[in-house]
């Protein structure tokens, strides 16, 4: 099945398409995180053991990798959003679980969503939006009820959260050194502490839902910057 012309599932792969499909996506993952988008299509086949022609086959050219990694990524986070609600009582606890395993899978809204090619692709994608969506919406579910509970402020929407997981993506990386990991650490712990109930200052306003996102979004604020991308392919 299709949307708008893109593939949303692999269909009757053979296992063998199957695997390198699984191992192009993975390689991908780690190199657009690593690397960036424009990371030469033969260094992504060369990782994932493949050669380019299997790569090519399995994916026409670059946007559709860049939108297979971020359905892979979008939809485990669907699952494992699902997975939070069902087994954590603490809808707080759920909501920050959340909150970490979205920054740590790097999705469209994080370092992907830094490049103008890969923001593109996936805002071209239905099926990615579709589950987007759906993790928002799981997102928004545990901050009600943990704001019900009276353990996150109630002064603040699911807008809010975005916001803060943009800046802070934008701001630093979980990185392979042991000072970026700490630096990523203590400013994810400042943010998590500052959507408690317990946070002193009252915030001027009023609470930002998705919306106003894409509202600042189109007004011209430039609420993930976008460096250049010269990559072609």
């Amino acid at each position: 099945m299709s949307v708008g012309g893109e593939q949303e599932r692999p269909v009757a792969l053979r296992a063998d398409a199957r695997r390198n499909r699984e191992q192009i996506i993975a390689a991908a993952r780690t190199l657009f995180s690593e690397v960036g988008v424009d990371v030469p299509m033969e260094e992504v086949a060369r990782a994932a053991g493949v050669g380019v022609g299997t790569l090519y086959r399995r994916f026409s050219d670059r946007d559709e990798l860049i939108k297979a990694v971020g359905l892979d990524n979008v939809t485990l986070l669907v699952d494992l959003a699902h997975q939070a609600e069902r087994s954590e009582a603490d809808p707080a606890a759920a909501l920050i679980r959340l909150l970490r395993t979205t920054l740590e899978l790097r999705l469209d809204i994080t370092v992907m969503a830094l490049s103008p090619r890969a923001f593109q692709a996936i805002q071209e994608s239905h099926a990615i939006a579709q589950q987007r969506d759906e993790v928002i919406a799981a997102a928004r579910r545990l901050l009600r009820r943990a704001q019900q509970a009276g353990t996150i402020r109630p002064d603040i929407d699911v807008g809010d959260m975005m916001l803060a997981l943009f800046l802070l993506s934008r701001l630093v990386m979980p990185a392979a050194d042991e000072l970026g990991e700490m630096a990523f650490q203590r400013l994810f712990t400042l943010v998590v502490d500052g959507l408690r109930a317990t946070s002193g200052s009252p915030l001027p306003g009023r609470p930002f839902d998705q919306h106003d996102l894409e509202v600042l979004r189109q007004g011209g604020m430039r609420v993930i910057d976008k460096p250049t991308v010269t990559g072609q392919g």
